[in-house]
């Protein structure tokens, strides 16, 4: 198994196998596939571009302007060129699979290892979180766990990401808060990244601010802000807030209802 050629002829439904074994994943729930290369909007963004220049040189050359059909087509190379580059590491991504369990879940991209995360130890990054109702949400994800283990995923490689973003996202908020909760409550202190949140105030960078003096927390604009005494305070992006959700429930607790 140390040879790369010998891990190869492994098939990704074992390794994945191995690895929810090792990590004591538990049952196995669902798997998502590589979504379809006509789902990517940069392969069709590319194409469509490149269609509607090929269409103008066409028109070009019909009229009689031949110097300007050529230049024409020649520009449309360029995002013919960046379509078939698209289409090949979408190809290349067929054998992707999205695996979750009872207690966490496996991503495996082609030509790469197998990583395991645990929803007790695991933490997520979302590119971008919508507040509003009713708005789709995209899901770009980034997660870590214990011993190195890391992946960047999104709903373009993986079909159904409404599905499984939610159920990742859920999964690791319901595993996590309860102990979030119970440490800050001992009076510990809950890091996020750079800001930390403690019974009394939540820190970041230095800066200490009291939850009396904290009016609103808001982050719909994918940066997290605090309005102290009617001053805002620009913290952190979303994106860079390790467990977003469990973050932002224990400092709306805290802000709202100080933990006794």
């Amino acid at each position: 198994m140390g040879e790369t050629g010998e891990r190869r002829t492994v098939p990704p439904t074992q390794l994945v196998h191995l690895m929810s074994e090792y990590l004591r994943l538990g049952a196995h729930r669902q798997t998502f596939l590589a979504a379809p290369a006509a789902s990517d909007p940069v392969l069709r963004g590319f194409g469509i571009v490149a269609g509607g220049f090929g269409v103008l040189g066409v028109i070009c050359i019909t009229v009689g302007a031949i110097a300007g059909g050529i230049a024409t087509a020649l520009v449309a190379l360029i995002p013919g060129a960046l379509a078939l580059w698209r289409g090949n590491h979408n190809r290349r991504n067929r054998a992707a699979r999205l695996d979750l369990f009872d207690f966490g879940m496996t991503v495996y991209r082609t030509g790469e290892q197998v990583q395991g995360f645990r929803w007790d130890s695991a933490e997520v990054r979302q590119k971008v979180i919508t507040f509003q109702s009713g708005t789709p949400t995209e899901y770009s994800l980034e997660m870590t766990g214990p011993g190195g283990a890391h992946a960047v995923f999104d709903d373009v490689l993986f079909a159904d990401g409404q599905e499984w973003g939610r159920t990742i996202q859920s999964a690791i908020t319901g595993t996590q808060l309860p102990a979030s909760v119970t440490a800050i409550d001992a009076g510990e202190t809950v890091h996020f990244g750079d800001i930390a949140l403690h019974l009394d105030a939540l820190a970041f960078r230095g800066q200490t601010f009291p939850w009396e003096q904290i009016q609103l927390i808001d982050a719909r604009s994918g940066l997290v802000r605090i309005k102290v005494d009617g001053r805002w305070h620009s913290l952190v992006p979303v994106a860079a807030i390790p467990n977003f959700y469990i973050f932002n429930e224990l400092a709306e607790r805290l802000r709202v209802t100080p933990f006794d």
